[in-house]
């Protein structure tokens, strides 16, 4: 059994003392405290014995104090089995005792001693009747001082309380007219405890002391508040010193966050060389495997010059004979019908242009990029060509094409570049790249320096697509962005416009083309912002718009196109707001193009995800020509480069026979061009 330990807590001192005469009656009063009942000690005997027999308490004497046990203990140790008597201690005594003497018997010296409570004496105890311990202890004190208490003559206050033990706490705490009570002004000093009937006469007679009692705690209570303000300045001024500490460390916090982005801009920079490098091996060694299939085919061919060699003359003359018999049958095919003649026009022009003829020949491949090639865009700028390009690999990258490499890249974007033009209205000062991404911005590049000009912070969305306007210069920028845009394109320039003298806003008779998540195709007045025309067919978003840059004689020029997700391009009367002519992929159509060709006519061009990409004849409605991605990879991005036929001789620049070069960009990160 383990038994608790009770510590009791001394009084206070306190620093203000009443007059002689006030602590006499203090010490003469409290000394009723002083009662022979407690909640932990034992009992006094000879108070029980005012109302209890003897024979009621021999057995529940404690062996240690010889009192009354309070909460009584039986000590049951095998060693004390012959005693006769009870040997029963009180709670608080055996604490003591076994604090004193640890594992010790009371009873006898030995080890472990054993006990446990004893309920049965615990009520026999609690049913002994008793009177008041205060009232005992006044009339103890009565009987040793009568006479002195004679002469005074005071009222003496009376208990007369006569119940049992069990019931005394609650007397004593809630009944007893003998329970000694605080001054009222104890806060303020004074010590002084009576009776509540004695209470109030205290109050009346100590009035003066009390009166100083309280001036002098107002005026500790002034000295305090004196000392709390000084501590209150003295905080204040800490304060601002440790304010100054936590500026200066966040100054050198900012200093260490700049040193760690240049670390990891660094790193960065030194990755995307080492995957340059890779890159670079890796092209390498895909050149080495196509010069190997070169050589392979060359062996083939060779091989099959020799068999035929071995063909017999009688053979040889039956193939002569039937070639020429198909030749003569080709020959009667074209000159039999003139309409005929009329609609293979177009395909004469587009596939003869310079002496070139199908099929189209790869000539060149930039591979910088990591991802898909979103964005091109061609430019002529002081006698050299350029092409931009904007990529998910969140880079933009611009390319000198007559030495055929990347002279510049831009990494400032957080996302994927969607879009990547050249500035026109900075083209007089310092020529600009303007690009469109993800993260909701479009930034303006130096192309000297790679440094960010300027940003536009309005998009709340992926921003996907950007056009210059053809008038004022490029002054003004249209935006398309992924709250429901995914493409925009200005009207072309018209004689009747007049491109200096704009509205404020600009663009006065010029008009707005945009396709849609919605499936539609949208005209807009630029001029007064309102909405023309709604074209409605496809039937999935709507990735890429033009406008036919030539009088197409089928519709008189009024046309614009379209490609979309449902895999179809559109040709649109802008006067009935129909489509006119459709063109079907396999899949997603993400770029269309009217090719340039100055002999082509209505010919457009289109790039999808079904890694092909087509030509159509507009006005015998129909393909002419398709060019199939080796690797099936999806096209999303195209652009015709106009070449310079007097500087095909540079070993540098690409070599191509005809005026114009196909250029795609695909989602293998690639941008391949064809001539």
């Amino acid at each position: 059994m383990q038994v608790k330990k009770d510590k009791i807590q001394p009084p206070k001192n306190m620093n203000k003392k009443m007059s002689k005469a006030e602590d006499e009656k203090t010490t003469k009063e409290s000394t009723i405290e002083e009662n022979p009942f407690s909640i932990h000690s034992c009992f006094n005997k000879a108070w029980i014995l005012q109302l209890s027999q003897q024979e009621q308490i021999n057995h529940f004497i404690c062996f240690i104090c010889k009192q009354v046990a309070n909460n009584p203990i039986e000590i049951t140790c095998a060693q004390h089995e012959d005693l006769d008597d009870t040997l029963v201690v009180g709670e608080k005594c055996l604490k003591q005792f076994l604090n004193t003497n640890p594992n010790s018997c009371p009873v006898q010296p030995h080890d472990d001693c054993s006990y446990s409570h004893s309920r049965l004496a615990q009520r026999h105890i609690g049913d002994l009747r008793v009177k008041c311990p205060r009232q005992f202890q006044q009339d103890a004190q009565t009987s040793t001082q009568g006479q002195q208490q004679e002469g005074e003559g005071n009222e003496k206050v009376a208990c007369d309380f006569k119940g049992k033990i069990k019931e005394l706490n609650n007397h004593l705490e809630n009944v007893c007219s003998l329970k000694l009570l605080d001054c009222w002004y104890k806060p303020f000093g004074c010590i002084h405890t009576c009776s509540k009937q004695k209470l109030q006469d205290h109050c009346i007679a100590e009035v003066k002391s009390h009166f100083d009692l309280v001036v002098n705690f107002v005026d500790s209570l002034q000295q305090s508040i004196q000392t709390y303000q000084i501590e209150v300045k003295q905080l204040q001024s800490e304060n601002e010193q440790l304010r100054l500490t936590v500026q200066l460390y966040e100054k050198e916090k900012e200093k260490n966050v700049i040193l760690a982005n240049e670390n990891d801009a660094l790193k960065k920079t030194i990755m995307q060389q080492m995957d340059k490098d890779q890159r670079d091996r890796d092209i390498e060694t895909k050149g080495k495997l196509l010069k190997l299939r070169v050589d392979i085919e060359i062996m083939k061919k060779d091989f099959a010059e020799k068999e035929n060699k071995q063909l017999s003359h009688y053979d040889k003359l039956i193939k002569l004979l039937e070639e020429k018999n198909e030749k003569c049958i080709q020959q009667k095919e074209i000159t039999s019908s003139n309409e005929e003649r009329k609609e293979n026009e177009n395909l004469m022009d587009f596939t003869c242009i310079s002496g070139s003829v199908y099929p189209f020949k790869l000539l060149k491949i930039f591979g910088e990029h990591l991802s898909t090639v979103y964005s091109l865009q061609y430019l002529s700028f002081d006698g050299n060509q350029y092409l931009c390009s904007g990529s998910v690999d969140k880079t933009v990258r611009v390319w000198d094409l007559n030495i055929s490499k990347q002279i510049q890249i831009f990494t400032g974007h957080s996302d994927s570049v969607r879009s990547a033009k050249f500035s026109p209205y900075h083209r007089n000062y310092s020529p600009m790249i303007c690009s469109a991404s993800g993260d909701k911005t479009i930034r303006f590049w130096y192309i000297k320096t790679a440094k960010e000009y300027q940003t536009f912070n309005g998009h709340t969305h992926s921003v996907n697509c950007i056009q210059f306007s053809p008038f004022t210069d490029g002054r003004y920028l249209c935006s398309g962005s992924s709250d429901c845009v995914l493409c925009v394109e200005f009207s072309p320039q018209s004689s009747n416009n007049d491109t200096k003298n704009t509205s404020v806003l600009g663009g006065a008779g010029y008009t707005i083309c945009s396709g849609s998540y919605d499936n539609t195709v949208r005209l807009w007045d630029v001029e007064n912002t309102k909405q023309l025309t709604v074209f409605k067919g496809h039937g999935n978003a709507v990735r890429s718009v033009k406008y036919s840059q030539t009088q197409l004689s089928v519709v008189g020029g009024n046309v614009i196109c379209s490609g979309s997700d449902d895999g179809t391009v559109r040709l649109w009367d802008i006067r009935t707001g129909k489509y006119i002519y459709v063109f079907t992929h396999k899949s997603s159509v993400h770029a269309i193009a009217y090719v340039p060709f100055k002999s082509s006519g209505g010919i457009i061009c289109s790039g999808s995800d079904d890694g092909t990409i087509c030509f159509w004849d507009i006005r015998a409605n129909k393909q002419l020509y398709e060019i199939k991605e080796i690797d099936g990879c999806g096209i999303w991005s195209l652009e015709f480069l106009p070449f310079n036929s007097k500087t095909n001789n540079d070993k540098h620049k690409i070599n191509t026979s005809n005026n114009y070069t196909l250029c795609y960009g695909s989602n293998d990160g690639l941008i391949r061009l064809y001539g």
